[in-house]
Order: structure tokens, then sequence, then C-alpha cells
């Protein structure tokens, strides 16, 4: 992201005492806003809002760029999305609606009708399909976005209300969750729901994933995040794995980089919290929202965090140098008392909470972190995991396997 920019009159600089990276404060809605979403070719960023407006940003200065009226009456408004072509815009409401403008006039172009109140919608990747969820009926549907027309209606894909659905890397699958408390992966090739991820003791708010789809990530009421690794699949027989609890309210949206390396929450509790998937923990804790945090997602160079709140604030926060700035979320008796060591075959730094001496000729004496773990360990045994319907994008398959299979080496609960 080009950042060079002056910053436009509704937006600032926040320089709080608290602070213990830049932000920046864009202004302009007068409703809790529900959703964010960058098109960075553009340099765009897009945020639907209850004031029954969306609007598009320059990501780098703050000025709006357009504002869109979307006739929901005033209703309740939890995703505005675009197409990656940046043709099209794409809400849904509580009105029961889903509706369709034209990015370049304003105008609505169509308008779906539910028979329930709408939670959530997501557009596919080639920006053919919309999918929409529903609240009381359960129902996933899919959208036709040229001509406005329901391709698929799908009744009881959960047990209760749909809270969020999107489309996966290859528009095959739309993962949903739900206050049922449990994720499920609806194939649309064999139209049929193939698997369902479960472990949370509450709502399941939000679900994200890596680029290659090998690690996911499901975020809940119940105030917890837990991972599930389909490299090895052994979340089948000994769960999910589950972050350090620092939340201390539910948790509402999450977002993963495209190199699974790091992970974005933010709640109710009014944090946005940095996670290092790869040391599990924290990397930072952010604060300055004064209402609930709604949604939150991350540029693709990592350098840049944004979160949308019910204070109808836009933040920004520049964490492409937080290895170096001094945490700012409690550290829980655990992570209090552990020491930092560097691993003895790569180098790295990771916490002492999680030594564990290596069993190898090779390196017993050794100190080493969950990776270099994992290598000698993927190097001395050979794995027969099938992944059924869990297993990587055939047109992936040839990429370099990521490298957090951690649920083989780290307990259920770290």
């Amino acid at each position: 992201m080009n950042l060079t920019e002056p910053l436009a009159p509704n937006a600032e600089w926040v320089h709080e005492s608290s602070a213990q990276v830049e932000i920046k404060l864009y202004h302009g809605h007068r409703g809790p806003i529900k959703s964010c979403q960058l098109i960075e070719n553009k340099n765009w960023l897009i945020t639907g809002s209850n004031d029954n407006t969306a609007r598009i940003w320059n990501f780098s200065s703050g000025k709006q760029i357009q504002e869109y009226k979307l006739n929901h009456d005033m209703a309740a408004i939890p995703a505005v999305r675009v197409n990656q072509e940046a043709t099209r815009l794409y809400s849904c409401s509580w009105d029961k609606t889903v509706r369709c403008f034209d990015i370049e006039t304003g105008k609505e172009i169509w308008k779906g009708i539910h028979e329930h109140i709408v939670t959530n919608c997501h557009i596919s990747h080639d920006g053919k399909s919309l999918c929409s969820g529903t609240d009381l009926d359960s129902v996933l549907t899919i959208w036709d976005t040229a001509s406005g027309l329901m391709s698929s209606r799908i009744p009881n894909v959960h047990e209760s209300t749909i809270t969020s659905c999107q489309f996966n890397t290859l528009d095959d699958r739309i993962i949903t969750t739900s206050t049922d408390k449990t994720t499920k992966f609806f194939d649309l090739v064999s139209h049929r729901s193939t698997m369902t991820l479960r472990g949370h003791e509450g709502v399941v708010s939000s679900c994200t994933f890596n680029k290659f789809e090998r690690l996911y990530a499901t975020c809940s009421w119940d105030k917890t995040v837990l991972l599930y690794d389909a490299t090895v699949g052994s979340f089948r027989r000994e769960g999910p794995l589950m972050l350090p609890k620092l939340h201390e309210g539910s948790i509402a949206a999450c977002h993963m980089s495209d190199d699974g390396k790091l992970l974005v929450t933010g709640g109710y509790d009014l944090r946005v919290v940095l996670w290092d998937l790869e040391n599990m923990t924290h990397k930072l804790g952010l604060r300055g929202h004064r209402d609930w945090i709604n949604d939150v997602c991350l540029t693709s160079d990592n350098k840049w965090i944004i979160s949308v709140s019910n204070d109808c604030d836009i933040r920004l926060w520049h964490v492409e140098n937080c290895d170096n700035i001094k945490q700012v979320i409690e550290q829980n008796k655990t992570l209090k008392n552990a020491k930092i060591v560097n691993c003895s075959k790569c180098g790295k730094n990771f916490s002492s909470n999680k030594l564990k001496r290596d069993n190898s000729n090779i390196l017993s004496s050794a100190l080493l972190c969950v990776f270099c773990r994992l290598e000698e360990k993927q190097h001395n045994a050979t794995y027969n995991h099938s992944l059924n319907d869990y297993d990587r994008p055939a047109a992936l398959n040839d990429q370099t396997s990521h490298k957090s299979n951690l649920t083989e080496i780290l307990p259920q609960h770290y």
C-alpha cells in the first residue's frame, strides 16, 4: 500500500498516550460501521454502515471517493461487498434483501428478497456468484450476480442462525458459521455439506483461512479462537488448538494473513489483537475504539490492520514494526513466567513455555522450536492422514506445504 498521500480533511493521525503504534482515524459514517473490505489494486477501502450507506475511501489518504445510498430503509446492514473488478457493490440487510449497485453510477441494478433477516453476504472471487445467509430459517442462498436470480436455495445447512458465509479460494465451497456453535463446508460440486468443525461453547461468529486453505481459524462469542490444521487433520481425533484466551468479551471478527502467519481478531471488549500463529501467542493488543468492534482486516503486506466499530470510526493501525513494540495486552500467568529462548537449529526466538527437547539422534541435546521439531518429525516418520473432503485444493497441490502443522505437536489447550 502506498501511504505517501496527505490525509484528507475527514482523516487524521491519532497520537494517543496509550498508543503503541501509529494510528490513522477516518471519519464520515453517522452510524455503526458493520463491515470493511480492501480492494488493494485500486487502493480502496470499502465500509458499510447502519447509516444506510456504503462508502469507498482512498486507503492511503482517507479521502472519501464515493458514497452510496443503499435503499435499506435504515435497517441494520451486516455486510457490504465489492467484486474484485470493482464494478459492482453488494449489500445485505435485516430488511430481508440483498441488493446490487453499479459502482460508477451508484444506481441499484437488482434486488433479491429473502423470507427472513439476512445476516451476511459474500461475493465469489470470480464475481459470478453472491452467497447470503439468513436468521430464523438458516437458509444459504446463492445468487447469479449478472441476472440477480436465485441460482440455489439450500435449507437446513445449520440448526440455527447463519452468522457468516464466504466462498473459499477456488469458489467451489462455501464456509458458514452459526449460532449452533459449528462451522460447515458446503461443496458446490456435490451439493452437500462435507465437513463440520466443532469445539466452541458459544456462537461461532466468523471463520478465516490462509491462501492455500491449510489453516482455518474460527472465533466465537465464547471469547476463544480455535485453529484447525488441514494438512495433518489430527483435529478430527484430538480437537482444535486453542489460542491463549485474551479477549474479555465476545469476539466478532477474525482475519488471517495470506501466509497464515498472522491473525487479527476484534471483539466486543473494544480490543483488536494481532496474533503470531507460528509461535501461538499474541504480538499486540490494540485499544482505542469506544464501542463494539464489528469487523477487521489485514493488508496483504501485513503492515496495516483495519478495524471498524459501532463508534462510527475507521481505524488503521500501522503494525509493520510491531516486533519492536512493547506489547500492551495483559500477559496471562503462563506468558508472564515464560522466557524467550533461541532455537538451536534455526535461531528463531520462541517462548520457553513451549520448550521440548528433541529425541532424535541428530539433535538429542538441542532446544528446538515448534517448526524445527515438526521438520524432524516429518523427516523421521511417514504420514498417512486421510483428509477426505478437507484436503488441499486440487489446483494448489503442487504448492509448498504450510509449516503450521501445529496440532501434531502442541497440546489442544495451549
